[in-house]
């Protein structure tokens, strides 16, 4: 595996076994005897129709887990993979991604829900680029015509943003607003807070709640900050995140934009309508498994 974390392409480095001779018969044989235990019988079919596993480096290196995880070990998308994906009630329930990655990684140390943000792209990007190909088409909305477009993404162009800024020892980081001079203690999001924003947007739109703004930003502030000038009560903090000056608010987005470990997802796209260009996001949700799956 390439030391090389700059490329999403080079995150995995396979060592399932894909070129072998079969022995069906032999195999075949084996499922017939009754005598043969399950276990073994079990081996001899792992053994016969290996999975592709690859090791995938995690962009946060380890840091902010307790056994300083910097890589997973995961195994290439399956036809179990797709059951998952397909599945109607995950998809519902949005737990499809989790279940997903739960599934993929085998070494067992660390759950989807644990994993920041950053990471988790990191891993499901690569599972999508070895499962469903390189090319990724995204629709977007131009925000000059207003006219909706289609955009090939090439998941290996993606870089990595390392980790360059450490937190302290337990995994914080602390800025000082430029303008109310609050002292912010925070961390960073991840998988158990991104579904609870998720659900949290769901049941918005399900009940049609009436108010004429998103109160997500301020749920975010609260999962993230630990503290305002010491003050570690969850009420407090979200009164002072409601007080926050605007000035300060985008400080303190783009500061923790900065420090996140992950994967770049701003991307230039030029409208084939108009040729406006503009910078955006790539969206990580469970469309990004289904472009290529004909069903």
């Amino acid at each position: 595996m390439e030391n090389n974390n700059d490329n999403v392409i080079t995150m995995g480095s396979g060592t399932g076994k894909t070129n072998h001779d079969p022995k069906i018969e032999k195999l075949q044989k084996a499922i017939d005897n009754p005598e043969i235990p399950d276990h073994i019988l079990s081996s001899m079919i792992d053994n016969e129709f290996p999975v592709i596993e690859d090791v995938v480096d995690l962009p946060s290196k380890g840091i902010f887990y307790p056994n300083k995880q910097s890589q997973v070990k995961v195994k290439q998308l399956t036809t179990e993979d797709e059951n998952i994906l397909l599945s109607p009630e995950l998809i519902r329930s949005g737990k499809v991604l989790d279940v997903l990655l739960d599934n993929a990684i085998i070494d067992g140390q660390l759950s989807s829900e644990d994993m920041l943000v950053g990471d988790r792209n990191a891993v499901l990007l690569y599972l999508r680029k070895e499962g469903y190909g390189d090319e990724y088409p995204v629709k977007m909305n131009c925000p000059s015509c207003g006219e909706t477009f289609e955009e090939t993404i090439l998941i290996s162009e993606l870089k990595y943003k390392e980790l360059s800024t450490m937190p302290d020892s337990e995994g914080y980081y602390t800025v000082t607003l430029p303008k109310s001079k609050w002292v912010v203690k925070f961390r960073l999001l991840n998988g158990k807070d991104e579904n609870y924003l998720q659900k949290m947007s769901e049941k918005m739109k399900k009940t049609k709640q009436n108010v004429s703004y998103s109160p997500l930003l301020t749920e975010r502030y609260v999962l993230q900050i630990m503290s305002i000038n010491g003050k570690t009560d969850k009420l407090d903090v979200k009164k002072g995140v409601e007080r926050m000056p605007i000035a300060d608010s985008f400080f303190l987005r783009e500061y923790m934009n900065v420090v996140a470990p992950g994967v770049d997802m701003e991307h230039n796209y030029t409208c084939k309508h108009c040729q406006h260009k503009f910078e955006d996001g790539i969206q990580i949700n469970a469309r990004l498994f289904w472009p290529n799956a004909k069903v």
